[in-house]
């Protein structure tokens, strides 16, 4: 019997599964080969957070014994984040970088995670994903598919715009552009602009054209994405401290080895406190950079800004009565 290479690739991405249906013999299978898992990032290669993503795939495969390899692609290389999570919930073998209202889809609580003005600090995100609520939420998600392997901070996100804020009003008639989720709606609503739903890729164009007069991100993406090329100021609104994270297959995982489902779960878990410290470093440095390159910043009066955040539950009507409230519990 003749086993092709792509057969081979085949077997490992599948995880035995078409040795269990009776297609390969297996006196010829010498050794389980390792789960190949691809990690479908946002970020670019050039971004500063591209390597601890880098860090993070190494470290599970040093954990997992050699049951698992991570490669990693940037910009979106494998496919679309809303299109790569489907795939993911019907079994992709896909690790996908987005944040946690990407799930809204599929547990609509986890979209809170995104909320404005909700988290006050980084540590924030770690105890709402290792709550007892937020357990159940992942319990639902998995029926859905999917699994959540890591919630990490991703930074404070601020206003670039072409002119500077210092308070909700001066926003009005902004045109700041946001993603096309609900949740992200909800961010501009808070911010006091007009919505311009844009696709990251087309930001810069947007910005550059006056399609678009505002865009919010952290520091480092403000400067690795080029984006203060096309704007004079950065307001710091403080809007979100915001949640990155890290989407996988439930059947995935189900299918993995032990020592591979203890390298992710470990490896996941443990990530949100290495990670935050790195941010936090980039934040300082970033700023000085931005600096450098002549943006100015300035200080922002959030009252209305934060009342307005008070709102975003009559915004979400689906939600669970009361979770708001006793995610702010669970984090104060």
């Amino acid at each position: 019997m003749i086993v092709t290479r792509r057969k081979l690739l085949n077997t490992s991405v599948l995880g035995g599964a078409a040795l269990a249906s009776g297609l390969y013999m297996p006196s010829i299978v010498r050794a389980a080969s390792p789960t190949l898992l691809r990690m479908n990032m946002v970020i670019g290669n050039q971004d500063p957070m591209f390597p601890m993503w880098q860090d993070f795939g190494k470290r599970i495969e040093e954990a997992s014994q050699g049951t698992l390899k991570v490669e990693i692609y940037p910009t979106e290389t494998l496919g679309k984040t809303v299109d790569m999570i489907e795939a993911i919930s019907r079994g992709a073998p896909i690790l996908q970088d987005s944040d946690p209202s990407h799930l809204y889809n599929y547990v609509p609580d986890f979209a809170v995670f995104m909320a404005p003005y909700m988290f006050k600090k980084p540590e924030d995100i770690g105890k709402a994903w290792n709550s007892d609520m937020v357990a159940g939420w992942e319990e639902q998600l998995h029926q859905k598919g999917l699994r959540v392997l890591t919630m990490t901070y991703f930074g404070a996100r601020h206003l670039l715009s072409k002119r500077q804020v210092h308070k909700r009003a001066d926003t009005a008639g902004m045109k700041i552009r946001n993603a096309p989720t609900k949740m992200w709606n909800e961010v501009g609503r808070v911010l006091g602009g007009e919505i311009t739903n844009t696709a990251w890729s087309e930001v810069y164009t947007a910005l550059s054209q006056g399609v678009a007069e505002g865009a919010e991100s952290p520091l480092s993406i403000l400067y690795s994405a080029k984006l203060f090329e096309t704007l004079p100021y950065i307001s710091l609104t403080g809007h979100l401290v915001a949640t990155t994270s890290i989407t996988m297959s439930q059947k995935v995982y189900d299918d993995l080895p032990e020592q591979g489902k203890k390298a992710l779960d470990e490896v996941g878990r443990g990530y949100t406190a290495i990670r935050q410290p790195m941010i936090e470093k980039l934040e300082t440095e970033y700023r000085g950079k931005l600096e450098e390159a002549g943006i100015v910043f300035n200080d922002v009066d959030k009252t209305d800004f934060i009342a307005a955040a008070a709102d975003t539950p009559k915004q979400f009507p689906e939600w669970t009565p009361g979770m708001y409230e006793n995610m702010l519990k669970i984090i104060s």
